[in-house]
């Protein structure tokens, strides 16, 4: 009797660890309340010559519900709509969330109740408020410059001005890159500083990709961001 209460005990654990390792989405979606339409779920490669598709939901009434255990967290979610538009979403934990989905000049998605979203956004804000937010004006500025040296020669003084601006922006986004690869090397397992570490991908350098995709394979060998990033 006692052998086979601990089993039955092991088995209810056993089958609720495996409902815990579920991603499970509750949508709503601001502009197809009155009829139904579906969203297409996948997976894409960080340069999108790669994807799988993961399930296809249907939404009813604006709301859908997708659920999956393929896939292990972190992974960044592509959904296709029926008009063709696509929008990304991270998922840094297993579990029920909820997604909101609004359409303006562009899709807005959000994920509600995700630590690993929240800390990701908070952190990309704190490095854009230091880094990037500064040289917006610069950037106009140079931006400006660039588009009135297509139509005639800009003088020295110009030139060198914008020589200087180039130089001060090219720093700032040096200096971001720098602050989030010391926050990954502290931190190397923690998702949210490796997600971090992804979103920056293209502006690293050859050597920098090397060490990401280390880290991946050293902590995040199994997920979703691993394959993505490798691909």
């Amino acid at each position: 009797m006692k052998n086979i209460g601990y089993l039955l005990l092991l088995s209810l654990f056993l089958l609720s660890s495996c409902d815990k390792e579920v991603i499970r989405l509750k949508g709503y979606y601001e502009d197809v309340a009155n009829t139904d339409s579906y969203l297409v779920v996948k997976i894409q490669s960080h340069t999108g010559d790669k994807e799988q598709i993961i399930d296809t939901v249907t939404i009813r009434k604006g709301e859908f519900e997708f659920n999956s255990r393929l896939i292990k967290p972190p992974v960044k979610l592509t959904f296709l709509s029926d008009d063709s538009s696509e929008f990304e979403v991270w998922i840094g934990e297993y579990g029920t969330k909820n997604l909101e989905i609004k359409r303006g000049a562009k899709y807005e998605a959000k994920i509600i109740g995700s630590f690993f979203c929240d800390e990701l956004q908070r952190m990309n804000k704190n490095l854009d408020k230091m880094y990037i937010e500064p040289i917006k004006e610069k950037e106009l500025k140079a931006a400006d410059l660039g588009m009135l040296a297509e139509n005639r020669k800009l003088s020295e003084e110009d030139e060198i001005y914008l020589a200087d601006l180039k130089k001060a922006i090219k720093m700032a986004y040096r200096l971001r890159k720098k602050s989030i690869l010391t926050t990954v090397r502290k931190n190397k397992q923690n998702p949210v500083a490796v997600a971090l570490m992804c979103q920056e991908y293209e502006r690293l350098t050859s050597h920098q990709k090397k060490e990401c995709l280390k880290y991946l394979s050293r902590t995040f060998s199994d997920t979703g961001l691993n394959w993505q990033m490798k691909n």
